[in-house]
């Protein structure tokens, strides 16, 4: 049923990445995720603190009635690795302490987990660690490492085993004390932090993975959508956002369609079998007398013989 979600479907992942990079989008992301923004409010996430000094909107690119984020070079590469080309990556200015604190921001929609032949949470530390180190001579020069930069780097993976469905995880450097008094500043090493969102086969109670879920996996359609992303999460829906859901949604239609006729087996079976019970009860059959009455067929009568 998620056929859309297919690693190969190139056009699913560039409308996911492209409606992903809307600054509304992002903000909500970044509230249920980046513990610097967790006393934020959402409209000053959006407006002030995304990408450039508060109020100050750099590297975007005016794209119909709102900004779309397209930040960084999203490709970097040292003398010795090759290039890592992220799939989102952009500034933004986080309050803390009564001061602005620029932090670097990752991130990676992944469709599946299902048929990758590496672990997720390895990729994932490689990318940290790479956007730590392409810091090195943009935002520190030699070995002047004060003006290294926190990092995020934040995974969304829709199509997951049942066992990581509706879960997220945060991974981050913490200091351990073997032996002694001193205890360092935590602002020196708490530098990386990795999130990775694991959303589920049906609405959940958290609101951002409901919020992906919805965007992304849910078989609604897209004028339901736009809905819900108005009244419940009071986004503004733009031209371009509209007709992104609208593509998405009919690269979702093959598994509409699936649903549908899986919900029309399922109720005709629910019929018959209600069905069995009436000519049982009203006939005093039993029930492989009331299943030849109704001509269900001998290779069903089995499983239908387990549900009356």
């Amino acid at each position: 049923m998620t056929n859309f979600l297919d690693d190969q479907n190139a056009s699913y992942d560039k409308l996911a990445k492209h409606f992903l990079s809307r600054k509304s989008i992002l903000a909500q992301i970044l509230k249920y995720t980046v513990e610097e923004f967790a006393d934020s409010s959402l409209e000053d996430i959006e407006k002030k603190y995304i990408e450039g000094e508060p109020s100050l909107s750099i590297n975007t690119v005016p794209l119909d009635d709102t900004l779309d984020i397209v930040g960084k070079n999203t490709e970097s590469a040292s003398l010795n690795e090759s290039f890592v080309t992220f799939d989102i990556i952009f500034d933004a200015i986080a309050p803390v302490d009564g001061k602005l604190v620029k932090i670097i921001i990752n991130l990676e929609p992944q469709k599946t987990t299902r048929k990758i032949h590496y672990k997720l949470m390895k990729r994932a530390v490689y990318y940290a660690a790479r956007l730590i180190s392409s810091q090195k001579e943009k935002e520190f020069h030699g070995d002047d490492y004060n003006g290294l930069k926190k990092v995020y780097s934040i995974w969304i993976a829709m199509n997951v085993q049942n066992y990581r469905a509706d879960s997220i995880q945060e991974y981050k450097l913490s200091e351990n004390l073997i032996h002694g008094k001193f205890h360092d500043d935590q602002k020196n090493y708490d530098l990386i932090s990795i999130v990775i969102l694991n959303l589920g086969k049906k609405p959940t109670s958290h609101k951002l993975l409901n919020l992906l879920y919805l965007i992304f996996m849910d078989l609604k359609s897209s004028a339901e959508k736009e809905t819900i992303l108005h009244d419940e999460y009071h986004i503004d829906i733009t031209r371009d956002m509209r007709e992104e859901l609208r593509k998405m949604g009919g690269l979702m239609e093959p598994a509409v369609e699936i649903a549908a006729e899986k919900k029309s087996a399922e109720t005709k079976k629910k019929t018959l079998i209600e069905s069995v019970r009436n000519l049982m009860e009203t006939l005093n059959l039993t029930a492989k007398q009331a299943m030849d009455a109704l001509k269900i067929p001998a290779d069903k009568q089995k499983e239908y013989l387990t549900l009356i």
